[in-house]
């Protein structure tokens, strides 16, 4: 009796395992609201059909928002729940050689979804560094990393597609290293010598591909290896970071040159997720969500950039928002969300309710607990499960956004104040470069979505009020 005891016990367990969704979460990089159809992007410009399947069959959202404009800050606080500046990155992004930025004794969102039973992993952009010493070696074990923080599988581009690595990461050390010798080569895109580590370097016309191919495998090996166990797999695209490098299949595909072929080879990606779910027959028991760590990085004035030739030809990567990537304006924050679960969220939804990614956090953890993880664990997380399941919740209270320099600037309701104070460790030199946008602003969104109207003199009330509320998120260590 004691043995089919436990026996019963050990099924209604898988059975529990089983019964949780499956989650797989895509952050595209530096990709604008506007590079969607589903939110305008012209089709005769772009085509993104696998994207906008994704949006008629789920929620999409129009006023999703990210902590920071740039890719470090966003991707810190999606793993963490708390904005990246409380910690020891107040503005800027992980360079190549800084050690990791997510602490290894913080409770994060992999580490909620291993307690509950789940299979985690990582594929693709990374970004937040490798192990605890600067400058990190990377002939060496890479620990703390990835898997010290919630993932049991790591499969990383370290920072970009054309960072000076030009290597992938697999769990804690480089893959494919065969010694320690360096023999540094060409240049980047940035122009930088590649480090010339002794390993199997990236191509970056076929990264795409193959982190999805990697992604896929993984797919495959957990549905096939561990049917009672869920999974969650983090997928963060090289696409639509600069280097634009559309891949040989997708070249002269779009209708606005490389810029919009690359597009298309990240909604192949998603695609071919997709397609994996339905054909290993778990797409109806997996929470699937699509957004992105910034807005679409559009370089100002004339350029034979592939963005701006794309900008040129009539795309809107960014929408009717102002800035791109890096500033302060709602180019940088405003991103596509697009949240697809059947059965639990309604199809061809639109919502306009102001959420930020800092809040994945604790919504995921709430849609697959029914828990919502403490202030402590997550600072400046605010679930929207409750509106993604159909049900009445109130407005979501104030939240952060920074830019490159560490600028702030607090939503609140309809409202945006940016008060122009610097962190006190920004070089003299970037805060002469971002000197507009420190300029000291209150804007109307709902009136004035593009930002074209100041109205700082106009309501002293609303500005002191934000100010106070922006004052209160600095000194505490939560905005909850």
């Amino acid at each position: 009796m004691k043995r089919l005891s436990i026996t019963l016990a050990a099924i209604a367990l898988a059975s529990i395992a089983s019964a949780k969704p499956n989650v797989v979460l895509i952050m595209a990089d530096d990709f604008g609201i506007g590079s969607i159809n589903a939110y305008g992007a012209p089709q005769e410009l772009v085509r993104t059909p696998n994207l906008n399947r994704l949006a008629g069959e789920g929620m999409i959202f129009t006023n999703a928002n990210t902590p920071g404009s740039i890719c470090s800050p966003t991707r810190y606080a999606l793993l963490t729940g708390r904005y990246a500046w409380r910690g020891s990155l107040p503005f800027g992004v992980v360079n190549v050689f800084d050690p990791m930025l997510v602490e290894s004794d913080r409770m994060t969102m992999p580490k909620y979804f291993q307690q509950l039973g789940y299979q985690t992993a990582q594929i693709g952009k990374w970004h937040l560094g490798y192990g605890d010493k600067s400058p990190t070696d990377y002939t060496d074990t890479l620990s703390p990393g990835p898997n010290d923080v919630g993932f049991d599988y790591h499969f990383g581009l370290p920072q970009n597609l054309d960072d000076m690595l030009r290597v992938w990461i697999e769990n804690d050390g480089v893959y494919g290293l065969r010694s320690k010798k360096l023999s540094p080569y060409g240049k980047s895109f940035y122009g930088t010598p590649y480090v010339g580590l002794d390993a199997p370097q990236r191509a970056r016309e076929n990264a795409q591909a193959y982190m999805t191919d990697k992604a896929i495998d993984w797919i495959k090996s957990q549905h096939r290896g561990h049917p009672d166990k869920p999974f969650f797999l983090y997928f963060a695209p090289g696409a639509t970071h600069h280097p634009i490098v559309p891949s040989e299949m997708m070249r002269g595909a779009s209708g606005c040159g490389a810029y919009g072929d690359f597009i298309q080879d990240l909604d192949l990606s998603v695609g071919r997720l997709i397609d994996t779910l339905e054909y290993e027959g778990i797409a109806e028991n997996t929470l699937i969500i699509f957004t992105a760590d910034n807005g679409g990085d559009i370089p100002g004035g004339k350029s034979s950039r592939p963005e701006n030739q794309a900008r040129d030809a009539g795309l809107l990567a960014n929408g009717i928002y102002r800035g791109d990537k890096h500033t302060i304006y709602e180019g940088g924050a405003r991103v596509p969300l697009i949240v697809r679960w059947d059965g639990n969220v309604a199809a061809s939804v639109i919502n306009d309710r102001m959420v930020n990614i800092v809040d994945l956090y604790a919504t995921l953890v709430e849609g697959v607990s029914g828990a919502v993880p403490t202030a402590e664990e997550a600072p400046d997380s605010i679930s929207f499960m409750p509106t993604l399941q159909g049900k009445p919740q109130e407005t979501r209270p104030a939240m952060v956004t920074t830019n490159v320099g560490g600028l702030q600037a607090l939503r609140h309701g309809k409202w945006k104040y940016v008060d122009g104070k610097f962190p006190d460790n920004v070089p003299d030199g970037l805060r002469r470069n971002l000197k507009r946008e420190a300029e000291p602003a209150l804007y109307d969104l709902v009136a004035d979505p593009s930002e074209t109207k100041n109205l700082l003199a106009d309501h002293p009330e609303i500005v002191e009020r934000m100010q106070g509320i922006i004052d209160g998120y600095r000194t505490a260590d939560s905005s909850r």
